[in-house]
């Protein structure tokens, strides 16, 4: 596996669990509004961490750390991805993954080994429209086959949106919650000014979360857990 990088502790990143965040090289997607573009873009690749180096933290942290979060870029890319897992899972580690539903054959092998306890995936855009959102050509068939391999499936899981200025309207999330009516997690979260990938989205203002805010009650009877993150505690009415 090649690891871009690593945050040794996290109490954030896996619901319920204390974890190490490992952030895996290459994606198959080009968001223009990635936050992550030296995981993404080949030439601006680090020195991968070093694998026994990483297993020896591990190690070393068992009984503080009690979870494991695989993240990127998409961890889906790396043929090797399900034997790595397999070695962390040795050692009592729980997996979270971090994916964005574009390789369902690797997401259902995954949940069939019983390698996973937790999935994260990440909704661009509603499926018919989605390389308007993620840059590439991504099969509205893969998107739709790993939702509803997580809707159904027994696993824990969430789906989650970042939602950017210029590119999602109210109605766009609004469409795209529908496609997991029923959900057990949703989460909105707020584009933030930063490190991007596409140089145009470095200086865009945060996402006005204000319809979103009143619009909550709406998105909250569609799925089981709605969540906005990053949105201002009130609003002016």
């Amino acid at each position: 596996m090649k690891i871009g990088g690593i945050q040794k502790t996290s109490l954030i990143d896996f619901p319920g669990r204390v974890a190490a965040v490992l952030f895996t090289q290459g994606c198959n997607m080009r968001c223009p509004y990635c936050h992550n573009p030296s995981l993404v873009l080949a030439k601006q690749f680090e020195e991968p961490v070093d694998e026994k180096e990483l297993f020896d933290y591990l190690e070393r942290r068992r009984g503080k750390l009690d979870g494991v979060v695989i993240s990127g870029g998409e961890p889906s890319v790396h043929r090797d991805l399900p034997d790595f897992i397999r070695r962390i899972r040795a050692m009592g580690y729980k997996i979270k993954l971090d994916t964005n539903g574009s390789n369902p054959f690797v997401l259902k092998y995954l949940l069939e080994g019983r390698l996973l306890d937790f999935v994260a995936m990440d909704l661009k855009g509603a499926p018919d429209c989605y390389e308007k959102y993620c840059g590439a050509a991504i099969p509205t068939e893969s998107i739709n086959a790993s939702i509803h391999m997580l809707m159904s499936g027994e696993v824990d899981y969430e789906f989650r949106t970042t939602a950017v200025p210029g590119l999602h309207t109210l109605e766009d999330l609004k469409a795209l919650c529908e496609c997991i009516r029923g959900a057990r997690s949703y989460a909105i979260q707020a584009f933030k000014p930063g490190s991007c990938l596409k140089e145009d989205y470095c200086t865009l203002p945060a996402y006005d979360m204000s319809d979103l805010i009143r619009e909550k009650e709406w998105f909250e009877a569609r799925v089981k857990h709605f969540e906005l993150r990053g949105a201002p505690e009130r609003i002016e009415v």
